[in-house]
């Protein structure tokens, strides 16, 4: 048991590539993160996504208002997402707070065959230095559940270079059945933990790198049950 999240069943290893690959969908939740993930959705989204985040991924014609033409995220965007996401983790803001949505097929994967032409999302992003630096997101979609969203990232992963999946497992989360996905690359560790939000169509997101099991349990507290 660690913490909150226990007993995971772990499957076999995979090679995977960091910044190649269908979009994951995870928010560019400006870490200046993709997990580009983040362009918004991208498995490479914490070590890139930690660095250099998403810049320049959000289109000059990025419109968060009526008819999603392009995927995007600014501060701002969707207020009602951003006050879902934590205000305090380790008793501290997160670093960078926006929210967006993606509509291309490219970063929605596996959910266009879900029907789901839409997803938004919002998040906060927290920096430790030395590369450390975790991100705590909410997406929403009509039909949108924990485990389609987790199998965006590990499709991501599995087609990713350079990152090796290291295990794959379906932990209960504050009483709900959730997704890990852990993986490395290079030196870097990198946790993608997905689990259904106490509202229905949403999911809670809680991405790190190079962090400890104390500090994503921390992060899941920090969602207060939501």
């Amino acid at each position: 048991m660690v913490g909150r999240i226990r007993a995971p069943n772990r499957v076999p290893l995979y090679q995977v590539s960091q910044r190649t690959g269908r979009g994951l969908p995870v928010p560019c939740v400006h870490m200046r993160p993709t997990l580009r993930l983040v362009t918004p959705l991208r498995f490479a989204l914490l070590v890139a996504v930690l660095v250099t985040a998403c810049a320049g991924s959000t289109s000059p014609s990025f419109e968060p208002t009526g008819s999603c033409t392009s995927d995007g995220s600014v501060p701002g965007a969707y207020p009602e997402l951003e006050a879902l996401v934590p205000a305090l983790y380790m008793d501290v803001a997160p670093g960078i707070l926006d929210s967006g949505r993606n509509c291309s097929a490219a970063n929605l994967g596996s959910l266009v065959d879900l029907g789901i032409t839409e997803m938004r999302f919002a998040g906060g992003t927290w920096t430790f230095g030395a590369e450390r630096a975790a991100v705590l997101a909410v997406f929403t979609a009509p039909g949108l559940t924990a485990e389609a969203l987790a199998d965006v990232y590990l499709d991501s992963a599995r087609t990713a270079n350079r990152t090796k999946i290291l295990g794959a497992s379906t932990p209960t989360v504050e009483g709900r059945s959730g997704r890990r996905l852990d993986t490395q690359t290079g030196p870097r560790l990198q946790t993608v933990l997905v689990w259904p939000s106490a509202t229905t169509d949403q999911v809670n997101v809680v991405i790190t790198n190079d962090l400890p099991d104390a500090r994503i349990d921390d992060a899941v507290a920090a969602f207060e049950g939501r």
